[in-house]
């Protein structure tokens, strides 16, 4: 037997003070009954009223007091010992879906690698929590879930077209990403970390405010730059996804992007987290699962653990059957009303 919550044991000083609030009522009750006037005759004229039955009202609310407050201090019994499952990690993947994703520099498309990157990481996951981002001008959320099926299905037609607002709002995304993870935190502690699958180029907000924002919350990011850094001119697409042309701008000539690499490292650098690259022979994503199978290979030491059964439900059933029979006790004795009642007769 052990109590789980001990320090609430206090309570049980008020036990001693009702007790002697109700020895200073019935002491204060036996004054007045002096002052009226012969105590003898006084008891006869209120010979109705049963001392015996207001002691064992105060007793019984006494004893529901002290069964309470043990029930309070949580008694436990048991004890035993099993193995639990990793408790996991919480991660949001922001994905830029922005026009400039749709350049060709990393095959097949910047965006469909990007697409690829995910759900290698998806397919990995065990007992972990997923939220999405996706962005361009704005982020659109989708929050923390265990059903990998549902995740991948959340951007699978998802593309730059159907996003709201255009632009690239780097970041919205992160502080859209920090506070799904911010929200999800109950229980115990699980690391939090943001993964950002971009080019880099921010047209609309302060990504590094905000990947500082998510460094003091503890939330680590890990930037994977799509792309190349020598630039690639963006395609116009028709409704089937085929070449139409090139995107221009709006001052004239064609509309071309290239990996902003500088940008995205300061991100990671800021959060306490890593930038790395997506190539055509290798997986940006391959290095975040690395991380992830490190943080897994640190909690196996620390699986055994030790439950008990609570016992407190055995003390509130005599508290309450105790503080119903009080009030069904009343302070008059039956004998005297069954007399009260004859000489009214």
């Amino acid at each position: 037997m052990r109590l789980a919550a001990a320090e609430n044991l206090w309570f049980l000083l008020v036990v001693p003070l009702l007790v002697a609030g109700y020895a200073l009522a019935a002491a204060r009750a036996q004054h007045q009954l002096e002052r009226i006037g012969h105590l003898p005759l006084v008891k006869r004229l209120v010979s109705g009223h049963s001392t015996t039955r207001r002691v064992l009202r105060a007793t019984f609310m006494v004893l529901a007091l002290t069964f309470i407050v043990l029930a309070l201090a949580r008694p436990q019994y048991g004890g035993r010992s099993r193995l639990v499952r990793k408790r996991g990690i919480d991660l949001v993947v922001a994905l830029d879906f922005s026009k400039s994703m749709l350049a060709r520099d990393i095959h097949p498309s910047r965006i469909d690698r990007a697409k690829i990157e995910v759900a290698r990481l998806i397919s990995s996951l065990g007992g972990d929590r997923i939220g999405l981002v996706a962005f361009a001008g704005e982020a659109i959320r989708y929050p923390l879930t265990t059903d990998y099926s549902a995740a991948k299905l959340f951007w699978r037609d998802l593309g730059p077209a159907e996003m709201p607002v255009g632009g690239t709002a780097i970041g919205r995304a992160l502080a859209a990403a920090t506070e799904l993870l911010v929200q999800g935190r109950a229980g115990p502690s699980r690391p939090q970390w943001i993964v950002l699958l971009t080019d880099g180029e921010d047209t609309e907000s302060e990504p590094l405010l905000a990947a500082r924002e998510a460094g003091r919350l503890g939330i680590r990011i890990f930037a994977v730059g799509i792309g190349s850094p020598q630039g690639e001119r963006v395609p116009k697409l028709d409704a089937e996804g085929r070449v139409q042309g090139w995107q221009e701008r709006p001052e004239g000539g064609y509309l071309s992007s290239q990996l902003d690499e500088d940008s995205l490292r300061a991100l990671a650098d800021a959060s306490g987290g890593r930038y790395l690259r997506a190539a055509a022979g290798r997986f940006g994503i391959d290095e975040v699962l690395a991380t992830i199978a490190a943080e897994r290979k640190g909690e196996s030491e620390q699986r055994l653990v030790t439950s008990y059964e609570e016992a407190y439900a055995h003390l509130l059933v005599p508290a309450f059957l105790l503080l119903v029979a009080e009030a069904c006790i009343g302070d008059r004795a039956r004998k005297a009303r069954s007399a009260a009642r004859g000489s009214v007769a």
